[in-house]
């Protein structure tokens, strides 16, 4: 009898801890608590898309622009720094040249072509009234054997001066004039005659970088 009476109270405990277990479950949430959908929990959020333009601007953004070529006259106007060379002839075309360019104050002389914005060529040619003296073979007309002779000859071509003007960067041609010298047989009126050339060059490379109506 005892044991009949000990089961029975155990299932009766069984059963009512079930209840309270079942009660538990379906008891509805508080109103002041929150839950959040499983589903709303696992879902990223989305990233922000980039768009088809984002790589060809950020591309665009950093290709660099061709540099722009100067016009002969923009580079002769911007320049600050010459180097003047004498490429053929006698010193004075070159002496004559240099200084008027250096006493225009338009210009800094310098000694390389590193720092020049611009190089100036001066060459001359000619009207040194040199006489030359050439060596020939041949027969004697009265004897029949070979002799040496000699025949003399003067240069009496006018003397030429020109002046190029280089770009220092690229190396291209920014201007280039001409100037005859008056010919002479005297050696001091050629002298004189080469230096007047220089100087009317020399103010023709000035009417190019100043033009007259510009003054």
């Amino acid at each position: 009898m005892a044991s009949f009476i000990s089961v029975r109270a155990l299932l009766i405990s069984t059963l009512v801890l079930t209840s309270l277990s079942a009660f538990a479950q379906n008891t509805p949430a508080s109103p002041g608590s929150t839950q959040t959908s499983p589903a709303l929990q696992a879902s990223p959020s989305p990233a922000a898309d980039p768009g088809p333009h984002s790589a060809g601007s950020s591309s665009l953004a950093t290709e660099k622009k061709p540099a722009v070529m100067q016009t002969p006259a923009v580079r002769l106007a911007s320049a600050k720094t010459v180097l003047i060379t004498r490429t053929r002839g006698g010193d004075i075309p070159y002496d004559v040249i240099r200084t008027t360019i250096d006493g225009w104050g338009r210009f800094t002389l310098v000694k390389s072509t590193e720092p020049a914005d611009l190089v100036i060529e001066v060459a001359s040619s000619g009207g040194n009234s040199d006489v030359r003296v050439t060596g020939s073979m041949g027969t004697s007309p009265r004897t029949g054997q070979p002799e040496h002779g000699s025949s003399s000859t003067r240069d009496l071509s006018a003397a030429e001066v020109s002046l190029t003007v280089i770009d220092g960067v690229n190396k291209r041609v920014l201007w280039h004039g001409t100037e005859s010298a008056k010919y002479a047989m005297k050696q001091k009126a050629r002298e004189n005659n080469l230096v007047e050339a220089s100087e009317k060059l020399a103010s023709k490379f000035h009417d190019r970088l100043e033009p007259v109506e510009a003054r």
